[in-house]
């Protein structure tokens, strides 16, 4: 009898020792949706997919809207739409407006996030282009005070110098008229230089040496500077790089017209 007993008592202290291991055995990670999307949406933003990036975003955003890193991948995306046509400013205008104000919800939550900056300043500088002279001229203060806060935050991005090289390439290259609306808004008009221009390209390009609108720019700066030379092999090497997009094909035949016009 002693021995049932102590049989049973040995048996219910196994299953309750069981019981506990149980309940402290560790389940499966529990996935964050939001982190998963956006994990997704990078990886299709790698392959180009920009369809399927701003449908994982959009996903995300729904989860949640007051995330930074959704709200400027979200302005990125629009700017990847605009990009499929970039000479043609009617089709790009209304991704450009999204764009902007999906940057400036960015900011409005974290002033410190580089690329909030960066997107913002380059869908305002685009946006300037695309309503002409007098609003171009007056978006170019923020376009480079955003793109030096973003080479502030994030001194590693390349297409930070890039941004801060068109906006003294653009302004440099002003036509006469547009020199005299700029002094007409502005008692002193903003300095730039193609000097200056080329210094930030060549940067952009030593941080990333397949970007084919470094290559383009840095050739349009060096022809601005009489150095044909210098220009014809800067537009060669973006003509024979490998093109992964429409945006590509696009700067190469910019580089082979240019190259046409030395």
């Amino acid at each position: 009898m002693k021995k049932s007993i102590l049989m049973l008592l040995m048996l219910t202290l196994a299953l309750f020792v069981y019981a506990q291991e149980a309940e402290v055995t560790p389940e499966d990670p529990i996935v964050d949706p939001v982190a998963e999307l956006l994990e997704k949406a990078e990886a299709a933003h790698e392959a180009k997919d920009y369809d399927l990036t701003m449908t994982q975003l959009e996903e995300a955003f729904d989860l949640d809207q007051m995330n930074v890193e959704i709200l400027w991948k979200i302005s990125r995306g629009y700017f990847d739409f605009a990009d499929r046509k970039p000479n043609d400013m009617e089709y790009k205008k209304p991704y450009l407006y999204k764009g902007r104000e999906y940057a400036e919800k960015a900011l409005a939550l974290d002033d410190k996030s580089a690329a909030a900056h960066k997107w913002y300043a380059i869908h305002h500088g685009q946006i300037g282009e695309a309503e002409g002279t007098e609003q171009k001229i007056k978006n170019s203060y923020g376009m480079r005070d955003h793109t030096l806060l973003a080479i502030k935050y994030d001194p590693d991005d390349d297409a930070n110098y890039h941004v801060m090289g068109r906006w003294h390439y653009a302004l440099s290259d002003l036509s006469w008229i547009e020199r005299q609306i700029a002094s007409i808004i502005y008692a002193t008009p903003p300095q730039a230089s193609f000097e200056e221009a080329l210094d930030y390209f060549k940067q952009a390009h030593a941080l990333d040496q397949e970007d084919l609108r470094n290559m383009l720019y840095i050739g349009y700066c060096y022809d601005k500077l009489d150095d044909e030379d210098a220009a014809e092999k800067w537009f060669t090497m973006a003509i024979n790089a490998p093109a992964e997009s429409d945006s590509d094909r696009s700067i190469q035949a910019e580089a082979r017209e240019a190259l046409d016009d030395l």
